[in-house]
């Protein structure tokens, strides 16, 4: 059995996330950024056209999870009841 360094060596997937797990908000959108500017470039070859969009994805799914768990985070008083209650729960009344 393989061990953990070497599937991620050749999983380049496994490396990106791992280093996508490491950035924060405004790192991802950054990288994301950048990787959206290079796949709107018709001059990128196509055999890097697809790593490009999985990196791309792996980056958008990170920007997701952290704004999730900011709205998560966020409390708001609820003015009826004067308690504090999650962006999650006031959405869901």
């Amino acid at each position: 059995m393989p061990k953990k360094s070497q599937t991620i060596k050749n999983d380049p997937q496994a490396t990106w996330r791992k280093q996508a797990e490491a950035l924060n908000y405004e790192e991802a959108l950054q990288a994301l950024d950048l990787l959206l500017a290079r796949l709107q470039d018709e001059a990128l070859p196509l055999s890097e056209l697809q790593s490009s969009y999985q990196r791309a994805e792996i980056y958008l799914n990170r920007c997701e999870q952290l704004l999730s768990q900011t709205e998560q985070n966020i409390l708001q008083l609820n003015q009826e009841t004067l308690t504090t209650e999650t962006f999650e729960q006031r959405n869901d009344a």
